[in-house]
């Protein structure tokens, strides 16, 4: 099998994003594939959206893609303010062929994936959109958590929650200090969380992806100028702690 990265979580971030394409490339990794969640929050989604229908082989659909189009009702009002900004933004017009490939890229994004033999979704195995699949369900809500195991047959890819590490009888998050964390895939079902680009919620401000070589999944972490992007968010008129948030990881 060939070696792939993972993104997920960009959120039209384009900092974050530029650096973790960087670092992808100076892995050699060819194959990139994206598990949702391109636009939202951020203030670059033209941009953003643009580079993963250039670079990734594939993206699937997250709730903040499919916000694009549908009900916010499910949204807080920070992300529904944000979803309204980024429907103005990315509303196709007559004479506005970039944001038409754009929506129409976002919209018309499946929903699972399957490729090297694992299963890819946004949120979770029986609710590819919308569920999370949360560092508290072992021990809250363990009916959650096998009714999704019972789902998957083998290790399947998510994204959604920010919160990069993995499900098995319980989850194990992989905050670190380093820069590379390893996870060694065995046959069994188990539910692992990508991670964020660009906005990480495990108290690490760094942008996070993986690179699945065989068995191994590598979660990579990757500075990026996030002041840069905080700017941006300001200045495109979005909620201040929408960029507050970024320096903290949070």
């Amino acid at each position: 099998m060939t070696a792939f990265a993972l993104v997920s979580d960009i959120h039209a971030n384009l900092e974050a994003l530029t650096a973790v394409l960087e670092r992808i490339d100076r892995l050699g990794i060819g194959a990139i594939y994206c598990l949702g969640d391109v636009i939202g929050y951020g203030a670059d989604p033209e941009t953003c959206t643009e580079l993963v229908m250039r670079r990734c082989r594939w993206t699937i659909m997250g709730n903040h893609d499919h916000g694009l189009t549908h009900e916010l009702r499910d949204f807080n009002p920070l992300a529904s303010e944000a979803l309204q900004f980024t429907r103005r933004r990315l509303r196709p017009g007559l004479f506005a062929r970039r944001r038409r490939l754009v929506h129409e890229f976002l919209a018309q994004l499946p929903e699972r994936k399957s490729e090297h033999g694992f299963p890819f979704v946004h949120g979770s195995p029986r609710d590819p959109i919308m569920e999370y699949m949360l560092k508290s369900d072992g021990f809250l809500e363990p009916e959650k958590l096998a009714a999704n195991f019972a789902l998957i047959d083998r290790p399947c890819f998510v994204g959604h929650t920010h919160w990069p590490g993995w499900h098995d009888a319980r989850f194990r998050f992989t905050q670190a200090t380093d820069d590379v964390r390893e996870l060694v895939l065995g046959d069994e079902p188990m539910i692992v969380n990508v991670g964020s680009v660009g906005q990480p919620r495990d108290g690490d401000p760094r942008a996070c992806f993986v690179v699945v070589d065989e068995r191994r999944v590598e979660y990579h972490r990757v500075a990026y100028d996030f002041r840069r992007t905080q700017a941006k968010i300001l200045a495109a008129g979005l909620h201040p702690a929408l960029a507050e948030r970024l320096a903290r990881g949070k």
